[in-house]
């Protein structure tokens, strides 16, 4: 796929959360580098959110280049020694959330470009040391994007507002996006009408219209779901951060705050600033917060913040909002007159 045969060694990590567009960004940079400039004679797609899927992936390419029979670890042999013999080639890992189970396949002094998916952050066991990060559309992308999905290119004033109101709600998640864009396309009903039953109903009603468009395979919800249960299992210290950050506001959260207050916010296990360190890297592994390293600071998605809340019962809710209230008014004691 394509006639460029400059070498391109280069390995590099689109990272983001779930939902943020990784995989659109990587398909549409597989075809602008195909098919318009020429960039690639060939470009292989690999999904890696399993073990197997990653080995029957790499299988296929063996096949699909008739590099002879074998199983599935032979044939994915064969998939990476051609890789590392040939030049003018791209190659998507999509989805390597592990990104320890891509290296044993990582071809060695390739000749193309290996191009990863991935909701983690740390890459430097594969030698990269800054990954892409893919971020959220603006308000006026989201906007506009609303108003494609659901073909209303004129908008009165009411309408205008409530398309303005919903696309920052929904805080620039494409994922999110287009699962109310496909609502609102497939009831044919109004952006005021469906504004005002998402404040009532929010993830509920978000969850009604599920994706059409952008090869997304899950929902908001089912997207972070397994993000949510991996942190419980690998960092259960870091669970009651993520808690906590439901309640607070999702904007640039100092990290110093969560250990000066750890005591009324309730963090038993934020002992100091190493403690707090390794608990935020957890959640920053999966892209569940956004780490500021020069503000000392970190944020948090709203939908995230939902997706959190729901997931807690009523009285957890309460003892939550309890604590942050706690926390807050131990800093900021002045604010309670």
């Amino acid at each position: 796929m394509g006639t460029g045969r400059a070498a391109l060694t280069q390995v590099a990590t689109l990272s983001g959360l779930g939902g943020i567009g990784k995989t659109q960004t990587a398909v549409e940079y597989a075809y602008r580098y195909f098919y318009d400039t020429r960039t690639y004679e060939w470009v292989f797609w690999v999904k890696t959110d399993t073990e197997l899927n990653l080995v029957t992936g790499l299988a296929e390419i063996a096949r699909s280049l008739n590099l002879a029979d074998g199983n599935l670890d032979e044939l994915a042999t064969r998939s990476r020694h051609w890789l590392e013999t040939h030049s003018g080639w791209l190659l998507i890992f999509d989805n390597a959330d592990e990104p320890e189970s891509v290296k044993p396949w990582l071809p060695r002094n390739p000749q193309g470009r290996v191009l990863l998916t991935s909701r983690a952050q740390q890459f430097t066991s594969l030698g990269i040391k800054t990954a892409i990060a893919v971020t959220k559309l603006s308000l006026a992308e989201s906007i506009a994007f609303l108003r494609d999905r659901s073909n209303r290119p004129d908008l009165d004033a009411t309408e205008a507002a409530a398309v303005n109101a919903i696309a920052q709600a929904l805080d620039g998640l494409p994922l999110a996006l287009e699962q109310a864009g496909a609502f609102i396309a497939h009831k044919e009903v109004s952006f005021a009408v469906y504004w005002k039953y998402y404040q009532q109903q929010q993830l509920v009603l978000l969850e009604k219209g599920l994706p059409e468009t952008g090869d997304y395979p899950q929902s908001v919800g089912t997207t972070w779901l397994l993000n949510f249960e991996e942190v419980e299992q690998r960092s259960p210290a870091s669970v009651p951060i993520l808690q906590l950050s439901a309640v607070l506001a999702a904007d640039d959260i100092p990290e110093q705050l969560l250990l000066v207050c750890a005591e009324e916010f309730g963090l038993v296990d934020c002992t100091d600033e190493l403690a707090l360190a390794e608990q935020l890297a957890a959640l920053a592994d999966f892209s569940l917060i956004q780490r500021d390293r020069e503000t000392a600071s970190y944020s948090i998605h709203r939908l995230v913040q939902s997706v959190i809340w729901q997931r807690l019962t009523p009285t957890e809710q309460h003892g939550w909002l309890q604590r942050a209230v706690a926390g807050l008014s131990a800093v900021f004691p002045d604010a309670r007159r």
